[in-house]
């Protein structure tokens, strides 16, 4: 039992003095003086696939339709609509779970579309039909190749250096090195709205050099 104590009384001591150095090293960094900076590059990003969630319900058409009118006519004259506008309804997948969970009273399904063309995702959005509500709109991103975020990130630096220095100047100090670098990871969708800011993305990368 004696042995068992001392051992453990040498333990806590160990982690006492361990304690003591990280703290100290902490306090060191803390105490060097530094500049935060994001850099920013422009970028095109390339689109995956776009989606929609639409819902067909009995409980959408009530102001359109007589009282009676089913789902089944509904969904057949908006399919029809569609196929006028040349979309591919076979596209069109049944989701009865979400349409479930969304607590309509009346008979009704959602929807999933899903395409890798513009055009037919903008024919899709542009077909109105009383009893029909399009939930959810989205583009979805490519992932950025290694090399693309080997290349995007020395430009960011690049673009966080000069601020820094500049801004560092401005204070009367120099840069010195990186003490840290922290990607603000891109996004994989964008909420789809108009084609004008679909590709249009900024890559940046937060820098923090020591001062001088």
């Amino acid at each position: 039992m004696k042995l068992e104590n001392t051992n453990n009384l040498r333990n806590l001591k160990l982690l006492a003095i361990l304690f003591v150095m990280i703290s100290s090293f902490s306090f060191a960094q803390i105490d060097k003086p530094y500049i935060d900076v994001s850099g920013q590059v422009e970028y095109s990003r390339e689109v995956e696939r776009y989606s929609a969630t639409i819902i067909v319900s009995e409980d959408l058409a009530y102001n359109s339709y007589d009282e009676n009118t089913s789902f089944d006519k509904i969904k057949s004259d908006y399919f029809d609509k569609l196929k006028s506008n040349n979309v591919n309804v076979s596209q069109l997948k049944e989701d009865t779970l979400a349409y479930t969970a969304m607590g309509y009273r009346k008979k009704g399904m959602v929807y999933q579309f899903e395409t890798t063309s513009q055009s037919k995702f903008i024919e899709l959005l542009s077909t109105g039909f009383s009893g029909v509500s399009i939930n959810e709109k989205h583009v979805f991103y490519k992932p950025l190749t290694p090399q693309q975020v080997e290349d995007l990130s020395k430009k960011a630096i690049e673009n966080a250096k000069t601020r820094a220095e500049l801004i560092a100047k401005s204070a009367g100090k120099k840069t010195g090195t990186i003490l840290s670098l922290n990607n603000y990871r891109e996004e994989s969708k964008r909420a789809f709205y108009n084609t004008r800011d679909l590709t249009d993305h900024v890559f940046n990368i937060g820098v923090r050099y020591q001062l001088q």
